[in-house]
């Protein structure tokens, strides 16, 4: 017999307020194959840096502004590589909520900015699965291979936009943390409508 699910989310409360921690599912394949991947990137890297300051001292040829070129797309690449490995291995969102703002930050994402939100501007908050949940790469779900999208199951609209956050939790946990904020009187009726 399957034991009743407990959640992924972490919630801790303070005197300010809530603070939510969403570890990201963890997706194995992508971990395994990125982390192979960016062995064999560090030695591109480093054999296309060897060449190409051996190139620049000569004459400026078209192989070397090639492999100048080759090697700023090489680079950008591998820099979205460790971007989602890192964000599939360690990666946590952390939701604080409280004193009249929600904060989302995306711990383990490389050059990602925390959002702040005025409590008093965000309304309907509802709890709503991506209907895409599978589509990605080989069924994966899409949240798992792309460190930089915005999808979650908790959804909240800020005026003409609808923010997403909470990205790996199911639709009954989410539903559970917003009647949770609402119990507690962070979430009020004029935030839930």
């Amino acid at each position: 017999m399957e034991k009743p699910y407990s959640g992924a989310a972490t919630i801790n409360e303070s005197f300010e307020g809530f603070e939510i921690i969403i570890p990201t599912k963890k997706n194995w394949f992508v971990i395994l194959f990125l982390g192979f991947w960016l062995c064999g990137w560090v030695f591109g890297e480093v054999f296309a840096l060897t060449m190409l300051t051996g190139l620049l001292f000569g004459k400026m040829e078209f192989a070397n502004l090639f492999m100048l070129v080759w090697l700023g797309g090489w680079t950008v690449g591998g820099f979205f590589a460790i971007k989602t490995f890192l964000w599939n291995l360690k990666g946590k969102e952390i939701i604080t909520i409280g004193m009249g703002q929600l904060k989302i930050e995306k711990k383990g994402l490389l050059l990602a900015k925390p959002k702040t939100y005025d409590l008093i501007e965000s309304k309907n908050f509802r709890a709503q699965e991506d209907n895409n949940g599978t589509d990605g790469i080989w069924g994966m779900q899409r949240n798992s291979f792309a460190a930089f999208n915005s999808g979650g199951t908790i959804r909240f609209d800020y005026g003409l936009k609808t923010i997403k956050f909470a990205g790996g939790i199911d639709e009954a946990e989410a539903n559970y943390i917003i009647e949770k904020l609402k119990t507690a009187g962070i979430l009020k009726d004029s935030h839930l409508n």
